[in-house]
C-alpha cells in the first residue's frame, strides 16, 4: 500500500510541476519583500507570549504573597489575643450583698488580674498564696491552652503597696472581693467551663469561698473543677503564715529577720526566703492582717475536722477536687488520706515528689491542668 501512495504522489506533483514551481515563487518573493514584517511580527508574537507568563508568574506571586501576609497577620491577632495582659475589677458597692464595716474601705478601688484569652472553653482563674501575687502564675500563663486569669488579692499589688487608699481589709472582705470577680468573668465568658486553682492561702481561699456560696447559693458559680495546692491543714502547716501572724509592722526589718530564724531545715529556709523576698514589696499591714485572721480560722496541728469539713463544702460544689501536697506535707500525708477513705474519699489526695514552690511552676501546672480539663 505504500508503494502505490509513493507513486500517485510522484506522478501528482509531475503533473503539476508548473504551478506548484509559481507557487512556490511567489511565496519566496512575499517572504522576501515582507521579511521585515515577518521578523517583527514573530518578534511581537514571543514578546506578548513571554510577557503574558510574566504576568501569570506575577499574578501567582502576588497571590502567594497576599496569602502569606494575611496568615501572619492573623497569626500575629492571635498572638496579641494570646498575650498576658493587665486588667482590673473596678470594685462597687453592689458587689456586697451586706454592710461592709467602716474600716473596709474598698469601694471605687481596683481588684487587679492577669488575663491571657485563648479560644479554649475552659476557663482557669487561679488564687495566690499569701504575700504573692499574680505575677507569679505568668510563666504557666504563657504556655497554657486554656484561657487563664490570675486575680492578685486586695492591697496585694506591688504599684499600690504604699497606697494609702488600700488599706489592710478583713478575710471576710477579701472572700467577698474574690467571689464578686469569678462571677463577673463568668458573665463575661457564660459558654466556658470555670476551673478554679489555688495554691497555698490562695487554696484555703477556695475554702472559703466554698463557704460563702453555701451560704448565699444565689451567688454560686457553676464549678466545673478545682485543683488545691498545699492548702493548708492545720496549724502545722502554717509556718509562714503563723510567723506573719505575730509580725510587727511598724518595725518590718527586724520582724522579717526573726521570720527568717524560723525555719527548720534547709529547704524550709529556701521557702521563707522566697516568701520573704516577695512579701517585702507589699504593704505589710495588709499582708500581717491577712495573715491573723486566717490562723485563727484554723485548729491546732493534729486536728483535721475543720480541713475535712472544708473540703466537703467544696467537694459538694464542684464537679471535680483534686488536691496536690509537697513533699513539705509528707509526715501528714498518710494520715489525710487515711481519714479521706474513712470518709469515702479516693481519688483526690495525692503527694508529689517537688518542692512547695514548684507546685505553681509552669511545667507542673500546664501537666496538672490539663490533666484535669481533658475530658470536660
Amino acid at each position: 500500500m505504500r508503494g502505490i501512495d509513493t507513486t500517485r504522489a510522484a506522478a501528482f506533483v509531475a503533473r503539476r510541476r508548473g504551478p506548484l514551481a509559481a507557487a512556490g515563487g511567489a511565496v519566496s518573493l512575499l517572504v522576501g519583500i515582507y521579511s521585515d514584517e515577518a521578523r517583527a511580527m514573530l518578534a511581537w508574537t514571543w514578546t506578548h507570549v513571554a510577557a503574558g507568563g510574566t504576568l501569570v508568574a506575577a499574578g501567582i506571586a502576588a497571590v502567594f504573597s497576599m496569602a502569606w501576609w494575611a496568615r501572619g497577620r492573623v497569626e500575629r491577632r492571635r498572638e496579641l489575643q494570646r498575650e498576658v495582659t493587665q486588667q482590673s475589677f473596678e470594685i462597687r458597692a453592689d458587689d456586697f450583698d451586706g454592710d461592709l464595716p467602716s474600716d473596709q474601705a474598698v469601694i471605687g478601688r481596683e481588684l487587679r488580674y492577669l488575663e491571657r484569652r485563648t479560644s479554649s472553653s475552659h476557663l482557669v482563674v487561679l488564687l495566690h498564696g499569701l504575700g504573692l501575687d499574680a505575677e507569679d502564675f505568668r510563666p504557666y500563663m504563657n504556655r497554657a491552652r486554656q484561657h487563664t486569669i490570675a486575680i492578685t488579692a486586695f492591697g496585694h499589688n506591688v504599684a499600690e503597696a504604699r497606697d494609702s487608699r488600700y488599706g489592710p481589709i478583713g478575710l471576710a472582705t477579701h472572700t467577698d472581693l474574690i467571689s464578686g470577680a469569678i462571677n463577673n468573668l463568668c458573665r463575661q465568658y457564660p459558654h466556658k467551663k470555670l476551673t478554679l486553682v489555688g495554691f497555698s492561702v490562695g487554696a484555703d481561699m477556695l475554702f472559703r469561698l466554698a463557704a460563702l456560696w453555701t451560704a448565699h447559693p444565689d451567688r454560686k458559680p457553676k464549678v466545673t473543677a478545682a485543683l488545691l495546692l498545699d492548702p493548708n491543714i492545720n496549724h502545722s502547716t502554717m509556718i509562714i503564715t503563723g510567723s506573719m501572724a505575730q509580725m510587727n509592722p511598724e518595725d518590718p526589718l527586724a520582724e522579717l529577720k526573726r521570720i527568717a530564724n524560723v525555719p527548720r531545715s534547709p529547704v524550709e529556709f529556701q521557702n521563707v526566703c522566697e516568701y520573704l523576698h516577695k512579701i517585702t514589696e507589699k504593704d505589710l499591714h495588709q499582708v500581717q492582717r491577712y495573715a491573723g485572721e486566717l490562723w485563727a480560722e484554723w485548729e491546732p496541728e493534729g486536728r483535721y475536722d475543720l480541713f475535712f469539713r472544708r473540703f466537703d463544702q467544696l467537694q459538694a460544689l464542684s464537679g471535680t477536687v483534686k488536691i496536690f501536697f509537697s513533699t513539705h506535707f509528707e509526715r501528714h500525708f498518710n494520715e489525710v488520706v487515711g481519714l479521706a477513705r474513712q470518709r469515702g474519699v479516693r481519688r483526690v489526695f495525692d503527694l508529689r515528689r517537688v518542692d512547695h514552690f514548684e507546685l505553681c511552676r509552669e511545667t507542673f501546672l500546664v501537666r496538672e491542668v490539663d490533666a484535669l480539663t481533658r475530658h470536660r
